[in-house]
């Protein structure tokens, strides 16, 4: 397979990381208060899909929705990865290769991390142990994520110390966060009063707003504005 996987770098915010993503929402698919994600019609004219229990729009469909090169981007890779996937054996990861190979190709002296889904999610349990091994690979790397997957990291996985997760709050499997399973989880908040308000309501203390994602390698839970276009009437019924 000689295919090489989609990846860009970080802007002023997310500086010396490489990124990788997959389509939003259909690849998240214990996503619940965030879930949006892009469709296409017969004409190749792009719209989005909010899900059933939908409160505030994902960004990263909004941007998919808005730039035609981010969704064919994001659907490259995932079309790669399943087609990967089906060819993987116990015995040799085409998909490690894959992402590996990727990585080593976009991959300058400047960077030092990896984020991996600013878009998308681990769909399963084999694509998420695939960027586990990755991350084994690549030790001189910082591999991390938000995930809303948070089922698929249970005790029998291994994560190795140079991949750190944050779990996202608004999903479908938010009790395992509320059971203490894991330790640092971010939560979106419309303002910094609501994060002051959920932080002292969930941990004794405002949640720190985290605008460059440095809290994802810290031990404490933190929030993150909202932003991206939202639903016609959004914020306005936010005031009511």
């Amino acid at each position: 397979m000689n295919e090489i996987l989609k990846m860009s770098k970080g802007n002023k915010k997310l500086k010396n990381t490489l990124i990788f993503d997959l389509p939003a929402g259909k690849t998240c698919p214990m996503a619940n208060e965030c879930k949006s994600y892009v469709v296409m019609n017969e004409n190749g004219k792009t719209s989005i899909k909010d899900g059933e229990n939908n409160i505030f729009r994902c960004f990263a469909a909004s941007q998919e929705n808005q730039y035609p090169n981010v969704y064919k981007a994001r659907k490259y890779n995932h079309e790669l990865i399943l087609k990967s996937l089906m060819n993987d054996n116990g015995i040799k990861s085409n998909t490690i290769h894959l992402i590996n190979k990727s990585i080593q190709k976009h991959i300058t002296k400047n960077i030092d991390k990896v984020r991996i889904h600013s878009s998308g999610d681990f769909f399963n349990g084999e694509y998420l142990r695939v960027w586990l091994a990755v991350a084994r690979l690549n030790k001189h790397l910082k591999f991390y994520c938000y995930s809303k997957s948070l089922h698929l990291f249970g005790t029998n996985v291994s994560i190795p110390d140079n991949f750190f997760l944050t779990a996202s709050m608004g999903g479908l499997r938010d009790d395992l966060i509320h059971k203490g399973h894991f330790k640092r989880w971010a939560i979106v908040v419309n303002s910094e009063d609501e994060a002051i308000k959920k932080g002292i309501e969930h941990i004794g203390k405002p949640y720190k707003i985290d605008k460059d994602d440095s809290s994802c390698f810290k031990p404490d839970p933190f929030a993150l504005l909202i932003h991206g276009t939202q639903k016609k009437g959004y914020f306005k019924n936010l005031k009511k």
